[in-house]
């Protein structure tokens, strides 16, 4: 059913439920995870994109959770992915459909439905767009 998941990850608390909630549904579907951290860049003027992670931080990441995955017996990888200015969303949906994504699994910060409609987010915006299932987390 779930033979392809994409597993998105930013290196937060919240991200420990979402890590959870993958490793048992891959393990129950026997599905194949990639885990993807896509570090936001912003624009500053002219200058080049900064980012609030080096790309070092970001792999060692998707390492750390691919490893731990994998000591659960999942079949696991890590991808680390960058995006300019809100473009986080459209990373991970290009990511998910590079990779064959049966799913997409990923955190929510818990944003009041208002906030979430008028500001919109990461989560939202793939759960919108998305061509596969998405599993959100909160």
């Amino acid at each position: 059913m779930f033979e392809r998941v994409l597993l998105a990850v930013d290196g937060s608390e919240h991200s420990e439920r979402v890590i959870q909630v993958a490793s048992e549904l891959a393990k129950r579907f026997g599905s194949e995870v990639l885990v993807l951290n896509v570090r936001e860049m912003v624009l500053l003027t002219r200058s080049s994109p900064i980012g609030k992670e080096t790309p070092e931080q970001s792999l060692t990441l998707v390492k750390h959770v691919a490893e731990r995955l994998v000591k659960d017996g999942v079949n696991a990888r890590g991808e680390s992915a960058k995006a300019v200015q809100s473009g986080a969303a459209k990373e991970i949906l290009d990511e998910a459909k590079k990779f064959g994504a049966n799913l997409i699994i990923m955190g929510t910060h818990g944003h009041s439905e208002i906030a979430g409609l008028l500001l919109g987010s990461v989560a939202g915006k793939v759960l919108r767009h998305a061509e596969c299932p998405v599993t959100l987390v909160r």
